[in-house]
């Protein structure tokens, strides 16, 4: 009996809780309030001591306000307290889920862009570069890093700072894979150096060590800061092989780019002693004469045949003819 007269009372309040008041309700809840609280207060004052008779209206003023104002206080607290509550509740709702991005699956779902003349690549350097669409910018980038040329992943970084977010996440994904392989190949390399059995196989790991460090440079990965720690790690791994022709071109290759020009030289001409035709070598003597300021030594060193289809020599060799 006690068991349903407590589950009836429960669906009782339950109901009266979820049930809508109107305005015309709440007006009289609110009437019926004041009037409650002005009897009271008018009852309250009848039995004032003698003393405070004389102030019997301020004192009825006083309570009849302090009770109302209390009820309309509770009710501001019950909106601010209600607006609060919302708002918390709101903010874990819509709080954002955050998921892991993987580059390289993302570059992977971009066209594969080729180009024999890599044309793309001019637009790249355009003062006219706000103009360029996302998809030709992207292009272009895929051109760049799929050429191979010096400095390509430097220019690339310039793109983490596009206005296109897709350009930018490209741009990223590109550098992020280079140095990724390059990294790889770093850890397999020095594998292989600790478990090779004999000199000659540790020489051509620590080559091709040698290598995989300059690529950084060559390709700009390697910021001003770094460039000199990686030209001192090459330096020190080459230091160390002495009958490889192809370690002792890599080390000219290192000295030109710290402008270290006579000992370039003496790189330069120990690989042709072990071997490497001198005509093969002639494009770094003329630069290292070049950069010696030896200009009337340049000359010997100048291969037509072969500066007419180097970019990068071609305007030499015609500034020389004249």
């Amino acid at each position: 009996m006690l068991d349903n007269l407590n589950s009836i009372n429960i669906s009782y309040i339950m109901m009266l809780l979820q049930d809508t008041n109107s305005h015309e309700q709440i007006l009289w809840f609110v009437l019926i309030e004041i009037v409650f609280w002005s009897l009271f207060s008018l009852i309250l004052v009848q039995f004032l001591p003698k003393k405070y008779k004389q102030y019997r209206g301020d004192i009825f003023l006083f309570f009849v306000v302090i009770n109302v104002g209390l009820l309309l206080i509770g009710a501001v607290l019950t909106i601010i307290m209600l607006l609060f509550g919302l708002s918390w509740a709101t903010h874990r709702v819509s709080r954002p889920s955050y998921e892991t991005i993987y580059f390289e699956e993302q570059a992977s779902q971009f066209p594969m862009v080729y180009s024999e003349f890599h044309e793309g690549i001019l637009a790249l350097k355009s003062e006219h570069q706000d103009d360029i669409t996302s998809d030709e910018k992207i292009k272009s980038l895929k051109i760049l890093y799929d050429s191979n040329a010096q400095g390509n992943i430097g220019r690339i970084q310039h793109f983490l700072s596009d206005s296109s977010d897709e350009t930018r996440l490209y741009a990223f994904a590109l550098i992020s894979t280079f140095e990724k392989s390059l990294n790889q190949r770093i850890k397999e390399l020095q594998e292989k150096i600790a478990n090779a059995d004999d000199s000659r196989h540790k020489e051509q790991y620590s080559f091709e060590l040698a290598q995989v460090y300059w690529q950084f440079i060559f390709h700009g990965v390697a910021n001003e800061q770094l460039t000199g720690f990686y030209t001192q790690k090459i330096e020190n791994i080459l230091d160390n092989i002495q009958s490889n022709s192809s370690a002792f071109i890599l080390l000219g290759k290192i000295k030109i780019f710290n402008k270290e020009y006579d000992e370039a030289e003496a790189s330069f001409h120990k690989a042709i002693e072990l071997g490497v035709p001198q005509k093969a070598m002639s494009t770094f003597l003329a630069e290292i004469k070049y950069g010696q300021k030896k200009y009337n030594e340049i000359a010997q060193y100048i291969l037509p045949e072969e500066f007419d289809i180097d970019l990068r020599l071609k305007p030499l060799i015609k500034v020389w003819r004249g």
